[in-house]
């Protein structure tokens, strides 16, 4: 099963866990300043360095992507599902994609840098994630040497990623400081203190569904064991601190929470045409009624992941095998939603 569809720790407030580990083999420029040739090199070399590991999972269990060989809307769908980066769906950048059956681990190759190992992992277990990552960026570095600097660690492209090469980050799931309008003195606090603060989709977008991503952003200085013991440790006060929102909220109002949430209950099991960013707030509210309680006749956690993952315009497009115009789009979206509703509302029967 993926794991964006599992139960995770803490899943009532965080979606996910990813650490990404960036690394580029010694005496070969960075990939912007790579011709053909060295491309080529290079991307054979990490392909049959990976296939010569001594890995857990079965190698049947994994698949190699080219893709010059995908369909403009396969990758799109994996980007939408954090799978691939944006930067990889540019012209020229990221030649291949290695990734296991669960969706949880994969290889990037010559994106920003020759290799970005990439882990997920349901709900907040950085832990998880880490292992994932580190077992499969050593079985590598045992293989291939790296670009390396006494003084400043692992050389990556961009000079924000030297030294461990690591980022980690955690979607959260924030209506309660969201909402009471803690969200923006928080960000305040945590981009002083080194840390990015994003909407879902990363760098540049915007908030919805009440979904942040925050992740590190010094990697210079720090040891690994550093970096994700203070993300955990912040992680871990952000979750407090939103608890405490949303119980205010029930306190304030609680008969209005009830009718916002059973409000979008309704529209979503009704609705035969919603477009992208509706369909994500009210998922969010049913999202938070479940959390809260609020709803409490089976729904789960669960089954509003598996909706999330699925309503995306290149998600439907691959779902349906053909391209669909704006109100065909939405009209999938909605036939989806009401489906996955149903679905779940019987198997709790």
């Amino acid at each position: 099963m993926a794991w964006y569809i599992e139960n995770g720790p803490k899943e009532e407030t965080v979606l996910s866990t990813r650490v990404r580990i960036a690394r580029n083999l010694e005496d070969m420029p960075f990939p912007n300043r790579m011709n053909p040739e060295q491309e080529k090199e290079t991307e054979k070399l990490i392909e049959n360095t990976f296939l010569s590991l001594n890995i857990s999972r079965p190698r049947s269990n994994w698949s190699i992507v080219r893709l010059e060989e995908m369909g403009k809307m396969q990758k799109l769908a994996l980007a939408e599902k954090h799978l691939l980066s944006k930067r990889m769906l540019e012209p020229g950048c990221g030649k291949t994609l290695i990734i296991n059956k669960e969706e949880n681990l994969s290889i990037m190759i010559l994106e920003e840098d020759h290799i970005r190992v990439q882990a997920m992992s349901a709900g907040l277990d950085l832990a998880k994630a880490y292992k994932e990552a580190t077992d499969l960026t050593y079985g590598l570095e045992d293989k291939i040497p790296m670009a390396w600097n006494d003084d400043y660690g692992f050389l990556t492209a961009c000079p924000t990623n030297t030294g461990t090469g690591l980022r980690a980050s955690v979607m959260l799931f924030l209506p309660g400081l969201i909402r009471t309008d803690r969200m923006r003195y928080m960000s305040d606090m945590l981009s002083k203190a080194g840390y990015a603060v994003r909407g879902s989709s990363g760098e540049g977008s915007k908030v919805m569904g009440y979904k942040v991503q925050v992740s590190n952003q010094l990697t210079l200085g720090l040891s690994e064991e550093e970096i994700l013991r203070d993300l955990q440790h912040l992680v871990e006060n952000l979750i407090e601190k939103e608890e405490e929102s949303r119980s205010k909220l029930l306190q304030a109002d609680k008969l209005g929470m009830e009718d916002k949430v059973w409000r979008a209950r309704g529209i979503l099991e009704n609705a035969r045409r919603i477009n992208y960013e509706e369909a994500v707030n009210l998922l969010a509210d049913l999202r938070l009624g479940v959390s809260l309680g609020l709803i409490n006749d089976g729904l789960s956690l669960v089954s509003l992941n598996r909706v999330d993952t699925n309503i995306g315009n290149a998600s439907l497009q691959q779902i349906s095998g053909k391209e669909l115009i704006d109100c065909e789009l939405d009209e999938s979206r909605a036939r989806l939603i009401r489906d996955e509703l149903k679905g779940a509302n019987r198997r709790i029967r």
